[in-house]
């Protein structure tokens, strides 16, 4: 049994699909090597809320979506309200130097399912993915 769990979690991760939406060039494109290397699969990449909600429209919704939240245009606060109306599956994880507890309560109460400190060590962003991973497997 527990070789069917191990092999089972290693099948279940590349198939995973992820966003990445953040101003910030150079932080997308980080984020993005760094899931792909762990095995998650990066499907989509925008600068900012209305990108990333044009480009869903086009596109096959990923699992889950690394939102910042100081964006211009659109930030992910507001972007978070329209991810939930109209796909309400995805899974969303704010990823921000925004860490004071205001943003962080405002999110939740939005709908986002988890935050992480863009300062904090990579790893949590890889355990806060593997933690919403599971709750969905178990759902």
């Amino acid at each position: 049994m527990k070789n069917l769990n191990e092999v089972t979690m290693k099948k279940e991760i590349p198939t995973i699909t992820i966003a990445v939406v953040d101003d910030n060039a150079l932080i997308r494109e980080s984020v993005k090597f760094r899931l792909n290397s762990l095995g998650y699969n990066v499907v989509m990449e925008a600068e900012n809320g209305q990108e990333f909600l044009d480009k869903l429209h086009e596109n096959t919704t990923p699992d889950v979506c690394v939102l910042d939240i100081n964006m211009p245009v659109m930030d992910g606060l507001e972007t978070t309200v329209h991810l939930k109306k109209e796909w309400p599956a995805m899974k969303i994880i704010f990823f921000s130097m925004e860490d004071s507890s205001i943003y962080i309560n405002k999110g939740m109460q939005l709908g986002a399912d988890g935050f992480v400190a863009k300062d904090a060590p990579f790893a949590d962003l890889n355990n806060m993915l593997l933690s919403i991973i599971n709750q969905v497997q178990v759902a």
